[in-house]
């Protein structure tokens, strides 16, 4: 699932992945800050919590993202399957 998901992340979509580190991200995000500041210009950052999110999303959306990004199919039924217990 992992490697379908990735293959559609764009390289500045920061999160937990493969040959990233956190310092990595909080640099990143430092050079932003700095730029923001240097061009005087607004700047929003969000940080989503996805574990806590996750838990209170309408899991039909999830499924449906799941194959849009490539996941099989029989991924995504385990998934949805070992979830409809927790409703």
């Amino acid at each position: 699932m992992k490697h379908s998901v990735d293959a559609q992340l764009r390289d500045q979509h920061a999160e937990f992945r493969k040959d990233r580190s956190c310092t990595d991200q909080i640099a990143t995000l430092w050079i932003i800050v700095e730029q923001s500041i240097q061009c005087n210009s607004s700047l929003y950052i969000n940080f989503n919590e996805y574990e806590k999110a996750f838990d209170n999303m309408d899991r039909t959306t999830v499924w449906r993202l799941l194959r849009h990004y490539g996941v099989p199919e029989k991924t995504v039924n385990t998934m949805r399957n070992s979830f409809d217990g927790l409703k």
